[in-house]
């Protein structure tokens, strides 16, 4: 009898534990997924999830709206994770480890082209990069994902 009572003073201690690492594992996949920001006047802000590393090579410009979405010179970005929306107009975004940067303004990342398209024949449709789901109106363009710095 003495055994039963053992185990049901375990049992929600167990489930106390299975149910605190199924939060941990559920906010921890959330946490790694990118996130599309309305940023007013049908513009989206791509941002990244989770990324371990990045290209060396340098991307940036001028700030602009390519096919809806952000960019720089003509071609869409998807912004390292952490970017942040900061103001509707002027459209402003905050970059980690660059700053905030306003459209029209120049700015410089690191990371790589992920997708560069040989012509505009190019069938669009939405794509999943830096686990950010690309709108098909943007994908349609060359694609830079920056890399966090």
């Amino acid at each position: 009898m003495s055994v039963s009572a053992g185990v049901r003073r375990r049992s929600p201690w167990v489930i106390g534990a299975v149910l605190v690492l199924v939060l941990v594992v559920l906010f921890g996949i959330r946490g790694c997924s990118g996130e599309v920001i309305d940023a007013g006047g049908g513009v989206k802000v791509l941002v990244a999830g989770y990324q371990s590393g990045g290209s060396d090579a340098i991307g940036g410009g001028t700030l602009e709206v390519v096919g809806g979405c952000l960019g720089a010179d003509g071609d869409v970005y998807v912004f390292p994770q952490g970017t942040e929306l900061v103001d509707e107009e002027p459209l402003t975004i905050d970059i980690p480890g660059v700053g905030e940067v306003s459209l029209g303004e120049s700015f410089d990342v690191g990371g790589g082209f992920a997708v560069e398209h040989g012509s505009d024949d190019v069938e669009s449709g939405p794509i999943e990069i830096g686990r950010v789901t690309v709108p098909a109106e943007c994908a349609k363009h060359d694609i830079f994902l920056s890399a966090p710095r």
